[in-house]
């Protein structure tokens, strides 16, 4: 069978047609649509704002004809361009506020409504109930039980909108029921997002860490993460609690990480104990754990610990060094920074500690020379001058002298 060539040319031409046609349809509706929804938002703006600011001239069935229509997610758009356009204005939105709890039954009457609609609808409605703060603090709120059970759901918008409505007004019980819920489904949301949402609780944020942790052997590593990252932005009054974590081997890796940061922004004298012993003798394939706590001595001054991070800075590991030697930038005098250069035999440390000082302004290359001196003016006091003087005089050494730098951190089995 032959085909003419001019035959499929005009198939093809037929088919562009088509295409072009859907495509402007398409372009035409969407434009109708926008500015069919931009009427009804301006109808229904005026509408609003009259029963608002002179409700004995208005019908009750301006306010009772917007809530029967919020079951058409169309009309929940324009619900939201109608409140966002009263919001804007100052004449309104003190009684804009007082209306909004009215909403509250007429979005219980949705749930179940929504809770059968697309992922993206049920978002969508997570998302008003959010915004117009109207899930409550009662064990037995309608909105916050429905905000529970969109959180088992698979989509991360869906979740973060009902987390985020569960944030702005519900209670510390709806909170820890959200994540024992997403656990046991083996659902992991974002640590980032789990941290930061949990700081925009409305209420008692001390509570809110103490119930947690209450439920701490119901959740998974990757929550007791974020928790603990939440912990640490908000008290220094967790010390006790999560130093048994920093000790106990079953501990995941992830969470002694997260606890060496805690401990680094709220220092405790045992927990010093274990972050020293953890830069001197960690084995190389846990190079992650040495530097993290490198980096966390920075905040806790001392011999002891000045003399660990000289072993941190002869680490074979570039995280390690590198950590170590910021914190021994911070803790310790220019002059004794200096002499640690000189006495430094491992020349990697020694490169990675001079380059730090200098470019950092500690210490400064001498004219014309390859030596350095410490920079004038530069007199940190962050141990106090006693300190400070005492640690100079254990850390710089005569050629003579007994007593030398500890020696290259020997890493894995010889």
């Amino acid at each position: 069978m032959i085909i003419r060539i001019d035959y499929l040319i005009y198939v093809y031409m037929t088919l562009c047609l088509c295409m072009l046609g859907y495509n402007l349809f398409y372009l035409g509706k969407n434009k109708w649509m926008q500015k069919r929804t931009e009427k009804q938002i301006q109808d229904q703006t005026r509408r609003l704002k009259t029963f608002l600011l002179f409700p004995e001239r208005s019908s009750a069935k301006a306010d009772d004809e917007i809530k029967k229509k919020l079951t058409h997610t169309h009309q929940l758009v324009v619900l939201e361009g109608t409140l966002e356009a009263l919001n804007q204005n100052p004449l309104t939105t003190k009684q804009l506020q007082e209306w909004l709890p009215t909403l509250k039954p007429a979005f219980i009457k949705l749930i179940d409504v929504y809770m059968k609609k697309s992922v993206m609808e049920r978002s969508y409605f997570a998302y008003l109930v959010m915004r117009f703060g109207l899930c409550g603090e009662g064990a037995n709120d309608p909105l916050s039980t429905a905000m529970i059970q969109l959180t088992a759901l698979s989509s991360i918008y869906c979740r973060e909108n009902a987390l985020m409505a569960l944030y702005a007004h519900g209670s510390v019980d709806h909170i820890v029921k959200a994540y024992r819920l997403m656990a046991r489904h083996e659902i992991e949301h974002s640590r980032k997002l789990v941290s930061d949402g949990l700081l925009e609780f409305h209420g008692d944020r001390q509570q809110l860490a103490h119930a947690l942790w209450e439920n701490w052997m119901e959740f998974t590593p990757h929550y007791q993460v974020a928790f603990i990252d939440f912990i640490r932005m908000i008290s220094g009054n967790f010390r006790e609690v999560l130093m048994p974590l920093l000790t106990q081997p079953e501990t995941d890796r992830e969470v002694k990480f997260a606890v060496m940061r805690y401990f680094r922004k709220y220092p405790y004298a045992p927990a010093g104990v274990i972050l020293r012993q953890t830069v001197s003798d960690w084995e190389k394939q846990d190079w992650e754990y040495a530097a993290i706590a490198a980096a966390s001595l920075e905040s806790y001054p001392g011999k002891d610990t000045l003399k660990v991070l000289q072993i941190g800075v002869q680490s074979d590991n570039w995280y390690v060094r590198d950590n170590a030697s910021d914190s021994l930038l911070q803790l310790a005098e220019p002059q004794v920074i200096l002499e640690i250069i000189h006495q430094l035999k491992d020349s990697y440390g020694r490169q990675m500690l001079r380059y730090k000082a200098v470019s950092s302004g500690i210490l400064r290359v001498r004219d014309n020379a390859e030596e350095l001196e410490v920079a004038v003016g530069n007199k940190p006091d962050r141990l106090g001058m006693k300190a400070q003087d005492e640690i100079a005089d254990s850390f710089i050494f005569s050629d003579s002298s007994a007593e030398e730098l500890p020696p290259l951190q020997k890493w894995g089995a010889e």
